[in-house]
């Protein structure tokens, strides 16, 4: 740390990677990535973007996209001589990430070191103990906190939302009040990040980022982290349009919107389309939609506007489980939607996850026959993972269904940390391996793909992921189910 320096400056550090292929830790998301995908860490675009708002310099290393080591976040934090390190975290990596408290500490004991994400804001005693060299825990939504810890000079006892550390004790302040505008935070700083290392499977464009329109679900699935953020909240469609258009300018030409659902507020969602498609901007852009959100009219604005794929949570074909999880939408209404989207000429992308309460073996064959006759682009079979905090994960504790605490077996493409009594984890590992062999290696879909190229990117993404695919699966002995 610079003591000469009188202006704050802070390092945002996204961790690398603990899997070859990445790992997940945007907004509670959890596990490695499926395929050949790199996506920039949208937490600390956020936040960046926040301090730049209010003048605080800061700097983004995103360690995990651009498979860097510790030795290389040491280095940096050298460099940059923050007064304080902010890093991101999940549930599976958290052993993992902690280390980069460490090596901020062994830069310099004077730098504030600050842990954000799900996993830390529902167990943060316990995150704490873990790591003697964490400072500081946000338990609250973790952008004003941050932004009142620099203003109140790294001091966490004057902010509210956080536990941290003095000296033997580990105390807590009230919580932060919400920001209900989230206007307030600015934009996500997509010109800190280096954009030609993102990738999607499916981008028709490159180079790409990542943005936001809400925050909060309107749902509240037993197995998700979207609740941790309290209320729906959604930014005003001045500021999306003001956004796109410096993206644009950034020379970006993909975006995936992170939303738990684009058009969860439907009226909110033509409103935005309409004034997309009056800009006519050259983006290309992928985003999520429940299955109960979407219908033609929508679909025909939201392909007017640039989007080419749409991705459905479908998770199960089986009611008794959708009920379990309270979904609240039917496997017809997933079909439906499918449908829709590729009459309105979309690709699509259906995400399955096995293991929920109520599974078998037989749901789980007719969960893959289910994807088969739905056929989209891309489907995933993620293991159920109950996620601390969730409603899932109480379940599964309170049943004695969890076989481990160890957080790094908390990912969905690893064998579950739980087995049923009449489903065993390596039932439904095996079922996992399996799903993904039947559903790509089928003759009609690897014809449906190949039909469907249409540019040198496209050719270049299929190869890559058909690659780690194989790597993934084929090596590890899947078979068909």
């Amino acid at each position: 740390m610079n003591m000469n320096r009188n202006t704050p400056k802070v390092a945002l550090i996204e961790p690398p990677p603990l899997s070859p292929m990445g790992n997940l830790r945007t907004l509670g998301s959890i596990g490695t990535f499926k395929a050949d995908i790199g996506w920039p860490p949208l937490d600390l675009m956020i936040l960046s973007g926040l301090l730049e708002k209010h003048g605080i310099e800061n700097s983004i290393l995103d360690a995990n996209t651009c498979r860097l080591t510790f030795h290389d976040v040491k280095k940096f934090i050298e460099e940059q001589e923050p007064d304080m390190v902010v890093f991101t975290t999940s549930t599976p990596t958290i052993y993992h990430d902690l280390q980069t408290a460490r090596v901020a500490k062994e830069v310099s004991q004077e730098i504030v070191t600050v842990a954000v994400g799900t996993h830390v804001m529902a167990l943060p005693e316990e995150t704490m103990q873990e790591s003697p060299s964490l400072d500081v825990i946000t338990y609250s939504e973790s952008e004003m906190v941050i932004l009142d810890l620099v203003r109140n000079h790294y001091d966490p006892s004057k902010v509210l939302g956080v536990y941290f550390r003095d000296g033997e004790t580990i105390r807590k302040t009230p919580p932060h009040p919400l920001c209900l505008d989230l206007d307030e935070f600015g934009f996500p700083a997509h010109d800190k990040i280096p954009l030609g290392y993102y990738r999607d499977p499916l981008m028709k464009k490159k180079p790409m980022t990542i943005t936001f329109t809400e925050r909060g679900c309107i749902s509240a699935c037993t197995y998700c982290s979207a609740p941790f953020y309290s209320r729906v909240r959604r930014r005003h469609i001045e500021k999306i349009l003001q956004e796109l258009r410096w993206i644009v300018s950034l020379g970006i030409k993909e975006v995936r919107f992170f939303d738990c659902g684009f058009t969860n507020h439907v009226k909110f969602a033509h409103q935005l389309l309409d004034e997309m498609i009056r800009e006519k901007l050259d983006l290309s852009w992928v985003c999520n939609a429940r299955a109960d959100r979407i219908s033609p009219d929508l679909v025909e604005k939201m392909k007017a506007a640039g989007c080419h794929m749409v991705c459905i949570g479908a998770e199960s074909s089986d009611p008794m489980i959708l009920k379990n999880i309270k979904k609240h939408i039917t496997p017809e209404r997933v079909e439906e939607a499918v449908t829709q989207a590729k009459k309105g000429g979309m690709s699509t992308t259906v995400y399955f996850m096995l293991g929920l309460p109520g599974e078998t073996k037989e749901t789980i064959r007719e969960t893959v026959e289910f994807a088969k006759r739905l056929a989209p682009d891309l489907a995933t079979f993620g293991i159920a993972t109950p996620h601390p905090g969730t409603e899932f994960y109480r379940y599964m504790k309170e049943h004695g269904y969890l076989i481990t605490d160890d957080w790094s077996q908390f990912d969905p493409m690893k064998k579950p940390v739980f087995s049923y009594p009449d489903l065993s984890s390596e039932e439904i590992y095996e079922a996992m391996q399996a799903a993904y062999v039947s559903f790509y290696l089928r003759p009609s879909y690897m014809f449906r793909r190949m039909k469907g190229l249409r540019t040198w990117l496209d050719l270049k993404n299929l190869l890559q992921n058909f690659l780690g695919f194989t790597q993934r699966f084929l090596l590890k002995g899947g078979t068909v189910v």
